[in-house]
């Protein structure tokens, strides 16, 4: 018994190296507390620098939620943006992804967009008139400073805009971790052939 919990108190480290963790705050936007089949426009939400136009967090109007129950759009009254600083560590690999679709009753392509920038990349997606969910992913490497995550709508300023989602930056695990993990395991298997034996 004692080396199973020996085994286990070993390889719980382990496993939690294997779950990737977002390194950001409220990335599907569920902090500010939306009934269903009502918006709000904030100016401030948990974790994220909001731009002067707001920030608009819906709960079933105009879509729906990729994840959990609140979404956002960031073309409120007017075009807005989005932002969040994280911590790197310098040359290591992360993983940024987010959702986005444009809304039921959008108004044409040249209404919808979303740009994202962090670091030196920079993109722009949604600039069709697509009103299903949609997940982007790229890769970048940490400068060692502090890197800013942003959004801005893209779009025509008109109340009409891209809906965001589900947005998380996890660190992609290094060789020598997943050869650690594997190491555990095997340990945990022997000790529990042993242990029938």
């Amino acid at each position: 018994m004692k080396r199973l919990i020996a085994a286990a108190l070993f390889a719980a480290p382990l496993f939690a190296m294997a779950a990737p963790v977002n390194l950001l705050t409220n990335g599907s936007f569920e902090s500010t507390v939306v009934g269903s089949g009502s918006y709000t426009i904030v100016n401030s939400t948990a974790g994220w620098t909001v731009g002067p136009n707001g920030l608009e967090i819906r709960n079933n109007v105009a879509g729906s939620a990729f994840d959990g129950v609140n979404f956002v759009e960031l073309d409120t009254t007017a075009n807005s943006w989005i932002s969040q600083t994280l911590n790197t560590v310098f040359g290591a690999t992360y993983t940024m992804s987010f959702a986005y679709a444009n809304r039921p009753d959008q108004l044409g392509a040249a209404s919808n967009g979303l740009s994202w920038s962090i670091g030196s990349l920079s993109g722009l997606v949604g600039n069709n008139t697509n009103t299903t969910w949609q997940t982007f992913t790229t890769t970048f490497t940490g400068t060692g400073s502090p890197m800013t995550l942003k959004f801005a709508a893209a779009g025509i300023s008109d109340s009409y805009g891209t809906s965001l989602d589900k947005v998380s930056v996890t660190a992609v695990p290094e060789p020598e971790s997943l050869a650690l993990l594997l190491a555990g395991l095997g340990a945990m298997g022997v000790v529990l052939r042993r242990r029938k034996a």
